[in-house]
């Protein structure tokens, strides 16, 4: 009998997404509740209009609950990616800037297994064939998940910066998702004409693809053999230069708590993870593309150093699950202990 991937994905989704919602109703947290359902907003809008306005994928017609073509569980779980991740940037003291890079890596170590498993489950479909860019899925793919992370967290982060009595910054959170989306649009835009210039050089007869790639129905002219290589280099230099900024930030910070510790978000990425390194042993995919196994094995190794990185560096570990701890404890913990040093001096 052959495991159902898509009834275990949605109930995952599902499941992951009420545990956490239900969390921050136990806990009385109005902020969370709504930064979740703007997440869920925000990934179905993005979805929908993603699949209508570039026509480069779509989703299998066997997840049970869709909007507009779009599987409501693939909102949730761009609610639950987020959320997860800005909990785990939360555990470096590093300022809410910097965050948000943080944020947008962790959804890249999920995407680089999860996605080229996925098209291989039927789960959904590109147009490209399935061995071109990274195993059939889209260079600007991989960078889309780093850009809808980042922004949709970097919003809400500078939302909380901001007075949660003004009526601007009510507002401001009403309209974040479609604010985010704005600034996603853009970001893509960016990115493929970026990618686009060197093939223009060598076509200058020819710029209307340079306009209006991203307003009509064709667009093979993103998956020439030129662009998909300088997509690639883009890539590679962003992530790169991620990967410095977060080293830096890290070495630099004298301070890395770790009372935010998140025993729930950990576990559900950590689910996704494991599903789709199951699913490529299940399905024999890894017999035939080893090499996306060892990826999958990788990132998860990757994603587990994230978690536990501050965890050893830590003396003091404050892990919770459904109780959370309040940072005004630690912080009324810390000040008591620095009075006694400076008495004991």
């Amino acid at each position: 009998m052959q495991l159902n991937f898509f009834l275990v994905f949605e109930i995952l989704g599902v499941v992951g997404f009420l545990l956490i919602f239900s969390r921050a109703v136990y806990q009385k947290n109005r902020q969370t509740i709504f930064e979740l359902l703007s997440a869920l907003v925000f990934g179905l809008l993005l979805e929908t209009a993603m699949i209508y306005s570039y026509h480069t994928y779509y989703y299998s017609d066997q997840f049970l609950f869709r909007i507009f073509d779009v599987p409501i569980v693939i909102g949730m779980g761009w609610a639950i990616i987020i959320y997860s991740a800005m909990l785990l940037s939360d555990q470096y003291e590093i300022s809410w800037k910097i965050k948000p890079v943080f944020d947008a890596f962790t959804a890249l170590v999920l995407d680089l297994s999860m996605d080229a498993a996925a098209i291989r489950l039927d789960f959904w479909h590109w147009q490209i064939p399935l061995n071109q860019e990274w195993y059939g899925v889209p260079f600007e793919n991989l960078f889309g998940w780093m850009a809808i992370v980042f922004t949709f967290s970097f919003i809400i982060r500078f939302i909380r910066t901001l007075n949660p009595k003004r009526f601007l910054t009510k507002i401001l959170q009403f309209f974040s998702p479609l604010i985010a989306y704005g600034l996603l649009r853009l970001e893509l835009t960016l990115f493929l004409i970026l990618s686009m210039i060197p093939f223009q050089i060598n076509h200058f007869n020819d710029w209307s693809h340079f306009f209006n790639l991203c307003f009509r129905n064709d667009v093979a002219v993103i998956y020439d053999p030129q662009v998909q290589f300088w997509k690639m280099v883009i890539l590679i230099i962003v992530v790169i230069e991620m990967i410095n900024i977060m080293a830096y930030k890290v070495l630099k910070s004298k301070n890395i708590i770790q009372w935010r510790f998140d025993i729930l978000s950990f576990g559900i990425l950590t689910a996704m993870h494991l599903l789709f390194m199951i699913s490529l042993v299940a399905t024999k995919i890894y017999q035939t593309l080893p090499f996306l196994f060892f990826i999958a094995l990788f990132m998860f190794l990757v994603h587990l150093a994230l978690h536990f990185v501050p965890l050893f560096l830590q003396k003091e570990k404050h892990i919770y699950f459904f109780k959370k701890i309040s940072p005004q404890i630690i912080k009324t913990k810390k000040q008591i202990e620095t009075i006694i040093e400076s008495k004991l001096k």
